[in-house]
């Protein structure tokens, strides 16, 4: 199936946030970028405010998809250490500059922020009550540490190999027995 427009300028648009950043992000940058016209990319997204809100919801739908794959199935449908599983798997890979910034970007908004907690709500563990319960203190750090491997290379000088995130990913997934 052929992606629509809309998915072409949103990907056109992240491609320019990776080589660049944020503020790169403008209707002649995506419009060379995807090599559509200006008036083609306003018609799908009549602000700058739409194409950044755009960019998130496309990113975050990626981020459940490729969790649903990892899961098996919807976040509904499989248990809790599935769940966490899922999202351990997710993050074993570097982030991308683009998803970085996005992420940082998406803090400062409460918009943007929404659209990420809609897919944290259903996959990631709750911070309520780990500070008085061992077992949701383990699920979350468990999560904190999927964190730190996913942004590993970007805080830190020397990158990691590949088959240090896999070791370090299998360690990671043997703390959910």
């Amino acid at each position: 199936m052929r992606p629509s427009k809309k998915t072409e300028i949103l990907d056109a648009a992240v491609a320019l946030i990776e080589r660049e950043n944020l503020e790169a992000v403008s209707y002649e940058a995506l419009a060379e970028a995807s090599g559509m016209s200006k008036s083609g990319i306003v018609y799908h997204f009549p602000s700058r405010h739409e194409i950044l809100r755009g960019i998130h919801q496309h990113l975050a739908d990626q981020w459940e998809e490729e969790l649903e794959r990892a899961a098996g199935g919807p976040a509904h449908s499989v248990d809790a250490k599935t769940r966490l599983r899922a999202v351990v798997l997710s993050q074993s890979n570097s982030a991308t500059k683009a998803e970085l910034l996005l992420e940082i970007d998406a803090r400062s908004n409460s918009e943007f922020s929404a659209i990420w907690a809609e897919v944290n709500d259903r996959w990631v563990p709750s911070t309520t009550g780990i500070e008085d319960d061992d077992e949701l203190r383990s699920q979350y750090l468990v999560k904190v540490l999927a964190d730190g491997l996913w942004m590993h290379d970007y805080v830190h000088e020397q990158a990691l190999t590949r088959a240090q995130r896999k070791a370090l990913t299998d360690h990671i997934l043997q703390m959910l027995n």
